[in-house]
């Protein structure tokens, strides 16, 4: 919208000059946040969500997160077995931003001891607690973070 080429108008009149109908935004919060900027202006735009982190409201799962969630699961299975092997605590970081869906779902499918989202704060009595415990009962921890 920046600059002398920017603005509803002339994107509108650039669209039509070019016989275009409309925008498809295929995106995560910041593309749709521009998508529905330009639909308030008037400018036919269809909304996709796309988004590894899952964070996008009204939305089941978005495109990319069933990927995410399925290969850090693979990463995590194999870093129990580097774990369970070395009788060693693991901890995996998931990407997520300001969400923990990849970790909290592949977390659950590598069978993790303990799982860290930002939507359940945890202190960290709380996490060596659990990793304790784990450990205690002869298994090497997996810990997944968000």
């Amino acid at each position: 919208y920046e600059g002398p080429r920017g603005g509803a108008e002339n994107i509108a009149r650039t669209l039509e000059d070019a016989g275009i109908d409309g925008i498809l935004a295929i995106g995560g919060e910041g593309t749709l946040a521009a998508a529905n900027r330009l639909w308030k202006d008037g400018i036919n735009v269809l909304g996709v969500p796309k988004t590894i982190d899952n964070d996008l409201r009204a939305t089941d799962y978005s495109f990319g997160f069933d990927t995410a969630v399925n290969i850090a699961t693979d990463a995590m299975d194999r870093l129990r077995t580097t774990g369970d092997s070395h009788q060693r605590c693991m901890v995996a970081e998931v990407m997520g931003r300001h969400v923990g869906w990849i970790a909290l779902h592949a977390g659950i499918a590598a069978g993790a001891h303990v799982i860290c989202i930002p939507e359940v704060p945890m202190s960290i009595d709380e996490i060596c607690q659990q990793v304790t415990s784990a450990h205690d009962r002869g298994r090497a921890p997996l810990v997944v973070v968000s």
